[in-house]
């Protein structure tokens, strides 16, 4: 049948109204009756052009045609007036990422003044879009913004939007300088590359001792890059590049409602309590010079871990990459050296239902710093004095004449120590690494400058130890304690979206800083107030964690399959080779025995293994399920989709589900024949997780894997549960495609128990004959690992 298509006022929304009769041909089609949403192809009669498409939401016409909004109508080219033929389309893929953009810089400024009602109204007026589409969005009933689709995940024709689907908008700035770098709230537009952020090393930190004082200086004007990863980005040695940590959706929508007061110059994300700045802004950035090493992962960037935290970047995070080409300032405004510390906390946890909290990707960190001491990174009370006895044991060899002055003289002097060996630690590491003397320093208009610190002295100072209480030690024994500055160059940046860069020279001669204008650059060096950079925690890493495969020797080849099998699941190359040959991804890793068989511990020993693996470098996330089954339902789906979108925003992942049937259990196990509710909607929960995340979401992106990462932004995850047996878990968990790969591990015999007490012997530091270990192991008959 044939229907004309009329455009109409006052229809506020993308959908189409449809006449009786065309309702009733497409229910007399379907056995049961239509859908809420049904996705509709108009083509023109005895056309072969692509056919429009829209979507109907159950409203009927006022008369025999098909009544659309004449704003969508112009939008997707749909004339009035014309005559099509309909045809209901099926099995349309759900979105998971839809990235858009305002159609005009107009339409930006508006957004950005209606940010808070924009994504509900998306989800609420359209419901499905393809590439390129051009959209209208109403906002109060009265304004009207268009959007234009820019990439959809999966890359399907057209996909269906959900609640849950995350909407990444980016923005549409009026046009500027070319050179200049781009807020970070525009965070995929323009940007250079992609990168994820590994785990440092001692490497990044430079030794030098100054006047009594052993001085590690973090390399915080540096990242290093393997050099497979900058051939392929077109990247060089020494090059200067903007780092910007990649937002997750939660922190985009924030970012998207402050934007425009950041950007007209509104007041900052600082605070002032009692003289201490709290520096809290949703993101900073960094400019720095690239170094190429072999020691980093390909397709990785490293930075210290004091740099991460000033990002407000966690471990394994994504961030962006952009080249610096905008002109040098050589002229430096203001110097200002203030104490920081860094006061960490978890993310936000996500609010809604779980896979809404999922599909938005929200980040939730609930990580957990390595124990640093000292105030520069401590959790504990801040004490700022520690600052100050560093700063008064590089001034003790000034001598003041002026004694209401002294105080203030000896600290500059020491300040001016501390300067002088940060500039002089970078420089040495740039030349070192690129082969080359280097002369001049690149700062943006707010660098971190990290020290560890050990005074050689016999003496004693207060201060403050890892828990971040003052106390006195002897200082020859004394390890490192960590101290943390803000330069300051410029305050311009803190009110526009530019950044700025400054040149900084030095003489060959002896490395001291050049006259600037005929005053020595130190001369306008001035001591800011302490501020409290707010950053985020990194989660507990299984490094720490003392079984590895190799003391799994007793499980025989178990823990080398299961690495393989996950290998499999996390690697880029077995996920192209599947797609190329059109098979099946395989599912994931049940371990199932008794208590005390080992399940825990090859668990952690096979994450330990992945997370350390080099070509790899695993983002792990334990879950104790025991831990949450005391909670009601809703609270263990919202943690649970917490954990997998940490693992998506940190991918390739490795989730641990440890002891899952705790939270889950088969109706066989349960007292009554039907299981619960709340069983069978955590259950639901996770097979949507595995299928919305698994095989066939990797077979529709792996085969363009680097694409996929700039675009799509979500990486592999692999899975692990471990439980009593495999009917203590609903059958669908365990079914192909899911956690199909199945361990068994049997009570240990004496052989496995003689091994568990080797192990636990020699992890201890302890000696004892193997023929006494094996004795003990065969009168241990019906013991198992916890015993």
């Amino acid at each position: 049948m044939e229907f004309e298509v009329r455009h109409v006022a006052g229809i506020e929304d993308c959908f189409v109204s449809l006449p009786l009769l065309l309702i009733q041909t497409l229910q007399s089609t379907r056995s049961s009756l239509l859908p809420p949403l049904l996705t509709l192809e108009l083509r023109l009669p005895r056309a072969s052009d692509d056919p429009w498409i829209v979507a109907w939401s159950g409203a009927t016409s006022s008369s025999t045609a098909i009544e659309v909004s004449h704003q969508f109508a112009e939008c997707i080219s749909l004339p009035n007036h014309t005559t099509v033929q309909v045809r209901a389309a099926s099995n349309l893929a759900k979105a998971t990422l839809v990235t858009m953009e305002p159609d005009t810089e107009d339409d930006w400024e508006i957004l950005e003044l209606n940010s808070e009602h924009a994504e509900a109204a998306i989800l609420k007026q359209v419901r499905i879009v393809y590439e390129g589409m051009r959209f209208p969005l109403w906002l109060h009933g009265r304004t009207i913004i268009t959007f234009h689709v820019i990439s959809t995940f999966p890359k399907k024709a057209v996909v269906q939007l959900v609640p849950g689907t995350e909407v990444a908008v980016a923005p549409k700035r009026r046009k500027k300088n070319l050179n200049n770098i781009e807020s970070s709230t525009g965070e995929s537009h323009g940007a250079k590359a992609l990168l994820r952020l590994q785990d440092s090393d001692r490497r990044l930190f430079h030794k030098s001792n100054v006047k009594g004082v052993e001085l590690g200086v973090a390399l915080t004007s540096v990242a290093f890059i393997h050099q497979e990863t900058a051939k392929r980005l077109s990247l060089e040695s020494l090059q200067l590049v903007v780092i910007v940590p990649r937002l997750s959706a939660k922190e985009s929508v924030k970012n998207l409602e402050n934007d425009a007061s950041r950007m007209k110059g509104s007041l900052t994300s600082k605070e002032v309590n009692s003289g201490i700045s709290i520096d809290n802004k949703e993101f900073r950035q960094v400019i720095v010079r690239l170094l190429i090493s072999d020691s980093v992962a390909k397709g990785h960037l490293m930075v210290t871990r004091s740099l991460r935290l000033y990002l407000r970047a966690g471990l394994h995070s994504w961030v962006y990459l952009k080249g610096y080409n905008a002109a040098l300032k050589k002229e430096i405004p203001v110097l200002s050296l203030s104490p920081c510390h860094f006061k960490l906390v978890a993310s936000d946890k996500a609010i809604g239902n779980g896979l809404e909290m999922l599909d938005r990707h929200k980040t939730h960190s609930s990580q957990n710093l390595l124990p640093i001491s000292g105030s520069g990174t401590s959790l504990g009370v801040v004490n700022w004095s520690t600052h100050e006895n560093v700063v008064a044991a590089l001034s003790s060899e000034f001598a003041c004449q002026e004694a209401e002055d002294c105080y203030h003289q000896d600290n500059k002097k020491g300040l001016e120590c501390l300067l002088q060996a940060w500039f002089l630690a970078q420089l040495d590491a740039i030349a070192s690494n690129a082969g080359t003397e280097v002369n001049t320093l690149i700062l943006g208009s707010e660098s971190l400058l990290h020290f560890q610190v050990t005074i050689h002295d016999s003496g004693t100072y207060g201060l403050v130890s890892s828990n971040g209480f003052s106390e006195k030690r002897n200082k020859t024994k004394d390890l490192p304690i960590e101290i943390s500055y803000i330069l300051t160059i410029s305050e311009e940046t803190l009110h526009s979206g530019q950044v700025n860069a400054y040149e900084l020279s030095f003489d060959d001669g002896n490395k001291r800083v050049d006259v600037q204008g005929g005053v020595e650059l130190f001369g306008k060096l001035t001591l800011g107030n302490p501020v409290s950079l707010c950053s985020v925690k990194d989660r507990t890493s299984v490094k720490g964690f003392s079984t590895d495969v190799s003391s799994l020797s007793w499980m025989g080849a178990t823990a080398s399959d299961v690495i393989n099998r996950l290998m499999v699941l996390l690697a880029p190359s077995s996920g192209i080779w599947f797609s190329t040959y059109n098979l099946p991804f395989p599912g994931h890793v049940l371990i199932y025995g008794p208590a005390g068989s080992g399940k825990t511990l090859l668990a952690r020993a096979v994450a330990k293994s992945l997370e350390e693996h080099e070509d790899l470098l695993a983002h792990v996330i334990f879950i104790s399920c025991s831990g949450l089954s005391l909670e009601k339902a809703p609270t263990i789906r919202q943690s649970l989709s917490s954990f997998i979108s940490e693992a998506l925003d940190h991918a390739p992942s490795v989730v641990v589900f440890d002891d899952l049937d705790s939270i889950i259990q088969s109706s066989s196990d349960s007292e009554g024949s039907q299981p619960s509710t709340s069983v069978v909607a955590l259950t639901k929960f996770l097979t949507d997780i595995m299928d919305e995340f698994g095989s066939a979401n990797r077979l529709s992106c792996n085969i363009e894997q680097e694409k996929r990462k700039s675009s799509c932004g979500i990486g592999p995850v692999a899975f692990i549960a471990s439980v009593q047996s495999l009917e203590s878990i609903p059958q669908s968990l365990s079914s192909s495609g899911r956690f199909d790969f199945h361990v068994q591990l049997p009570a240990p015999a004496a052989s496995e128990r003689g091994a568990i007490l080797k192990h636990e012997i020699q992890r201890r530091s302890l000696q004892c004959h193997d023929d006494i270990i094996m004795d003990v192991a065969s009168k241990c008959d019906g013991y198992d690992a916890y015993d």
